[in-house]
């Protein structure tokens, strides 16, 4: 059996406590599970020791992927981790934009190390596209209680294919509070996933800066200029657009996604079929999980040819 985000939402958090400890299962657990329950410990102030795991084999991997050293500052894992960057990308906490930057250079080589094939090309620049940009989104919105993290595993169905799934969560604003703080009439969860994920849509188009605003040092205590001065908060600026692109990327390469906030999440499952489920949990921020099949990205055929010849006859019409 397998755990993901959509396990952890599902469950009754304060009815896993056991012994006054919280239960992580003894299953394979993918990286959408471990994010959320990172961002969910941290946010309150839940220990690695307040953790009770089912299964030791288990625990060993949670020390590997830095889960204890991000919940407790402590690292008693005691080997190398000979496969860090190669199978997988550990938990960061994205908690400045330095290490928002790091976990975005460390997610996309792991990428780049594990699809080498040539019918992968594009899809790994598409992707290592999209984690700049969700991540960037986690840091300007999240504000240091985002977590990522990366892995890939081989299909039990063929060993020389595997799954890939990156994934994200936070305990910032969230969707609904984040639309409602810039003054969109939007009132339900369900509504604010479907705005966020719309091409085109992007909160800090709403409330954007100044264009004659000054742009300051990220590290600059104070604001000289108070009213007119913003301070940078990164160099990506990718305008909130990510999670429009990511969309994309699911249709194009057949991927999956379960995109949570508040009360809702939102899932696109194998087979391209788009529903929305109830959480037990009430996410105050946004977790994400998006998983790739490479078996199915390689049999991925992009009709932007198609899309090129359709504009050019357009214009020849004008």
């Amino acid at each position: 059996m397998m755990f993901g985000l959509s396990d952890f939402l599902k469950s009754d958090v304060d009815g896993v406590i056991k012994n006054g400890k919280l239960v992580v299962p003894s299953d394979f657990i993918n990286p959408g599970y471990w994010t959320a329950l990172a961002a969910y410990c941290r946010d309150n102030r839940i220990k690695f020791n307040d953790l009770l795991f089912l299964s030791e084999k288990r625990r060993e991997y949670a020390t590997a992927i830095s889960l204890e050293y991000a919940l407790s500052g402590t690292n008693s894992y005691p080997y190398d981790r000979v496969n860090s960057g190669r199978n997988y990308c550990p938990l960061v906490n994205l908690t400045c934009a330095d290490d928002t930057d790091k976990a975005t250079s460390a997610i996309n080589n792991c990428i780049r190390h594990l699809f080498t094939a040539k019918e992968l090309s594009g899809f790994v620049n598409d992707l290592c596209d999209v984690v700049g940009d969700l991540h960037d989104n986690v840091w300007s919105h999240g504000k240091s209680t985002g977590f990522s993290m990366a892995q890939k595993w081989n299909k039990y169905s063929d060993a020389s294919e595997c799954f890939f799934e990156f994934a994200l969560a936070d305990c910032g604003l969230g969707f609904l509070r984040e639309l409602k703080r810039v003054g969109l009439d939007i009132d339900n969860d369900e509504d604010s996933i479907k705005w966020c994920i719309e091409k085109g849509n992007s909160s800090k188009k709403i409330k954007g800066k100044d264009e004659w605003s000054q742009r300051l040092p990220s590290d600059l205590i104070g604001n000289p200029i108070p009213g007119i001065g913003y301070a940078l908060e990164s160099e990506n600026h990718h305008m909130g657009l990510g999670l429009a692109k990511l969309m994309e990327l699911i249709s194009n390469y057949q991927g999956q996604l379960w995109l949570a906030s508040g009360n809702k999440t939102f899932i696109v499952d194998q087979n391209g079929k788009r529903n929305f489920k109830n959480n037990k949990q009430n996410w105050k921020g946004v977790a994400l999980a998006c998983r790739f099949d490479t078996e199915k990205a390689k049999n991925y055929n992009s009709n932007s040819d198609d899309e090129t010849i359709t504009s050019i006859i357009e214009l020849l019409r004008v």
